[in-house]
């Protein structure tokens, strides 16, 4: 049953994410383990092979521990034919059976799947989809529309007149190795990830391929990004005309990215910011924010439009990243500004490849994340606009930091605190009072983490609890309430409360 040359090495250390998961095929205590029940694995299979090819494909691989750990099967051979059967058995219409690739000395169950141009149920049990590194229900019409805009109606499906000689083979192999298809040929992988098709005995390729492997770039007059720099928080004309353009940047989307990149790094400044509870020299927008802004808009654009290019605006107080085209049909801008994990591509192919190449993550995390580390920075919300023919992320660097809250951080003093414990710390004192529900919205922590959290503060003597069941809330300490009114800005001619600590509390602030 082994098969395949398929390099499970990248998948080891990869996260979950749009295109991969994996499973155990064991259970119980450490010292204790047993095989997982055949029938919830066959419906596991079932399930997930089913969700990725009604998405952008991917890659399920079973015999792995959640961090990556290979642990492999302890099935009969009987059992193993009917788990690697089930897509063929299960699925309608039928995708492909797994395979077995050995891995230092233990069998994993592979299966590698291709998207499939048409809706795919799993017999009796729906239509899943994979939407980060999530699995959800999904109805036919709605992925069978979703697959004719991205694989079937998009620019990138087209057939493009560059041949393979005229490719970065350098490209080709490192998303051939991050892949997974290390050992196979350039040629397999472009036919896996439909970036190019068998006729005959030719290989013809689409027009994603000029976009992320061209050696010269792709055949399309504005695939770049053009980088404007504004003195000032306004653009002006004529004399008063105040705006800077660097060299445009053209060719492959791996070189525009990086190029891109380079570039901006040069002209973000570093300004003290406060990052946990001290102010330190920190990028005035976070990376990652101004990062998938840029990826994003690469990556989703609409090619069909040729007159326009992606642009990048860098003002005194904003950071500005356009991109043609307005939102995928199905995503809706509520759902980007609540946060929503959503994951419509209306360029499947070039997403799918630039993950394999490295540039981009498919956990569906990209604008959450986005918010969180403006809100982890003090900085505003970022701006998401959307009309017909346009896109725009908007991030601000102006800090959303009052006078009180310095006046809270100074109170603090030379205490130790991590950047989440601050945070907390922070939103009781604006807010009064923070809970469990709120700590996590904040901070990504899961309920427990973020209970652990709030208790420690209470054991450091920052936050009291007040216990009500599924209600329970903190707020902060009398000492602390005390030490920060003691530091508020007074009006003139009333004298500052001495800054003394309630009895029973040594003054100042605790060390640990």
């Amino acid at each position: 049953m082994t098969r395949a040359p398929f390099d499970v090495a990248p998948f080891l250390r990869q996260d979950e994410g749009q295109h991969f998961d994996r499973k155990s095929l064991l259970q119980g205590p450490e010292d204790a383990k047993r095989p997982r029940d055949r029938r919830e694995v066959r419906d596991q299979v079932a399930e997930y092979v089913a969700a990725f090819a009604n998405a952008e494909g991917g890659v399920l691989i079973l015999g792995l521990e959640d961090d990556g750990t290979p642990t492999g099967h302890r099935y009969p051979a009987d059992a193993l034919r009917a788990i690697l059967g089930v897509p063929k058995l299960r699925l309608k219409p039928p995708q492909p059976e797994g395979f077995v690739v050995e891995h230092a000395g233990l069998e994993l169950l592979v299966f590698e799947v291709p998207a499939c141009e048409v809706a795919v149920m799993v017999e009796g049990d729906g239509y899943p989809l994979r939407i980060g590194d999530k699995t959800v229900q999904a109805s036919e019409k709605l992925i069978e529309s979703q697959k004719l805009r991205g694989f079937v109606e998009s620019w990138e499906s087209r057939p493009s007149s560059l041949r393979p000689s005229d490719l970065d083979r350098a490209l080709l192999a490192r998303a051939r190795q991050n892949a997974g298809f290390g050992a196979r040929s350039d040629e397999d992988y472009l036919l896996a990830r439909k970036l190019a098709d068998r006729r005959g005995r030719d290989l013809v390729l689409r027009r994603a391929v000029e976009v992320l492997f061209a050696k010269d770039g792709p055949d399309h007059p504005n695939a770049g990004v053009r980088i404007f720099r504004v003195i000032g928080t306004e653009r002006r004309l004529g004399a008063e005309h105040n705006v800077e353009e660097r060299p445009r940047i053209e060719g492959n989307l791996p070189h525009v990215v990086t190029t891109a990149f380079g570039v901006i790094e040069t002209l973000i400044r570093r300004p003290s910011r406060l990052v946990g509870n001290r102010f330190r020299e920190v990028p005035e927008y976070p990376e990652f924010s101004w990062k998938e802004a840029i990826l994003n808009a690469v990556a989703h654009r609409d090619y069909l439009t040729e007159g326009r290019t992606t642009e990048i605006w860098f003002f005194d107080d904003r950071l500005e990243v356009t991109s043609p085209g307005g939102l995928v049909p199905d995503i809706a801008l509520d759902d980007l500004l609540q946060q929503r994990r959503v994951h419509v591509s209306r360029n499947p192919r070039i997403v799918r490849a630039l993950v394999d190449l490295g540039l981009m993550r498919d956990q569906g995390e990209g604008i959450p994340r986005m918010f969180a580390e403006m809100e982890g920075l003090f900085l505003p919300a970022p701006t998401i606009e959307a009309v017909p023919r346009e896109f725009r992320v908007t991030l601000r660097n102006t800090p959303t930091l009052t006078i009180e809250d310095k006046s809270f951080v100074s109170a603090l003093g030379d205490e130790e605190l991590s950047d989440v414990e601050f945070r907390a710390l922070l939103e009781a004192h604006r807010r009064g009072r923070i809970d469990n529900a709120r700590l996590r919205d904040m901070s990504g922590l899961d309920t427990l983490g973020a209970s652990r959290l709030l208790r420690r503060l209470c054991d450091r003597g920052f936050l009291t609890l007040h216990p009500a069941g599924a209600a329970s809330y903190y707020d902060l300490s009398p000492r602390v309430r005390v030490t920060t009114e003691a530091r508020l800005p007074r009006p003139e001619g009333q004298e500052s409360a001495p800054e003394r600590a309630p009895r029973g509390e040594p003054d100042g602030v605790r060390r640990r």
